[in-house]
């Protein structure tokens, strides 16, 4: 039996739908609401379990949802399709988020706050961005490589050869020259863009205390530090360090029956692709820089690890032990200190 009622929202732009289930386990209501008359009910009724799906509204909804003392719970759409009923509608989709957050064992995560969300979209804007400029880049290098110049390598290659463009001998028509030199100036923009966002994001990093002691570990930069607080926030949403480990992708897959237990690689399609990049970059660099002579214990244990096992291997047992270490320094508000041999 439920302690509290249950309020699953199927979010949407503008018209949501809410099923509303009681303690008892009871279908109270299944209603599509205005973005108006959603606030208001959710200020109106009593506390209760506000259950979404994970979208671009759920974080405004949940952090909504927590004023008036609700539960906000976010749950993966992929858990919540297994108990889609029926054909795919906004009631049964709804009835579907009420019944996936009453399940045993199902995880879910809590909205994250304003700082993190902030974190998190200029994260992703950054990407955006630079996704924008590869794409840029290599149409004009597909533009050059259909007049016979192939050798555009690197952002250095492609500027040569637009300084380059009034050349009698590489033939490119009047019209090709005034897009290529559009797109060019396009693409300077992108990169300067970049490039400002990157620092208001840095800047932004540096302001924030967790972040400022999550930047103390080894292999973490402000990228890193960033990701990692808007990831975990005050580590509260897990039980202990593993259980975020395994949340970012940091863990093993494990293939076990009968007692027996198969251990195999991390599971590279789940978790926090973004995060789990940057933090083996971070070790890759940390441990290619690594003294000979171990000055604390983590390099130690870094030594014996590479000896048994190799160095990629290495790099995610410290992306892990990494992972681990910044939980509880959330969780528990502490600094990092490195245990000297």
């Amino acid at each position: 039996m439920l302690n509290q009622n249950v309020i699953a929202i199927d979010l949407a732009k503008d018209v949501l739908q809410v099923c509303h289930i009681s303690v008892d386990g009871e279908l109270l209501r299944n209603v599509p609401m205005s973005r108006q008359k959603m606030k208001e009910f959710l200020a109106n009724t009593k506390p209760s379990i506000v259950a979404m799906e994970g979208c671009n509204g759920c974080h405004y909804w949940g952090r909504y949802a927590e004023q008036f003392g609700h539960e906000a719970r976010i749950i993966n759409p992929k858990k919540v399709k297994r108990y889609l009923e029926g054909h795919k509608t906004d009631k049964n989709d709804a009835l579907a988020i009420a019944n996936a957050v009453i399940q045993i064992g199902l995880k879910y995560s809590p909205p994250k706050r304003i700082e993190q969300q902030t974190l998190q979209t200029l994260e992703s804007n950054r990407r955006f961005l630079t996704r924008m400029g590869v794409t840029l880049g290599q149409h004009i290098r597909g533009t050059l490589l259909g007049y016979g110049i192939a050798k555009a390598r690197g952002e250095k290659g492609l500027k040569a050869i637009i300084e380059d463009l009034d050349n009698s001998e590489l033939n490119i028509p009047a019209p090709i020259k005034s897009v290529i030199l559009r797109f060019w100036e396009e693409y300077k923009h992108l990169k300067a863009e970049l490039k400002e966002l990157e620092k208001q994001k840095n800047a932004i990093t540096r302001q924030l205390e967790p972040c400022n002691r999550l930047m103390e570990i080894e292999g973490v930069g402000e990228a890193t530090a960033s990701l990692l607080y808007a990831t975990l926030g005050d580590g509260s949403q897990f039980k202990n360090g593993r259980q975020a480990s395994a949340f970012v992708g940091v863990t093993p897959k494990q293939h076990s029956s009968g007692g027996k237990a198969l251990i195999l690689g991390i599971d590279k399609c789940g978790g926090v692709k973004e995060l789990r990049s940057l933090l083996y970059l971070g070790a890759m660099s940390y441990v290619g820089r690594m003294p000979d002579e171990p000055k604390t214990q983590k390099d130690a244990w870094l030594a014996k690890i590479i000896d048994r096992i190799g160095f990629r291997k290495a790099c995610i047992a410290l992306a892990n032990k990494t992972v681990r270490t910044a939980w509880a320094m959330l969780r528990y508000e502490t600094n990092y200190k490195p245990v000297l041999i």
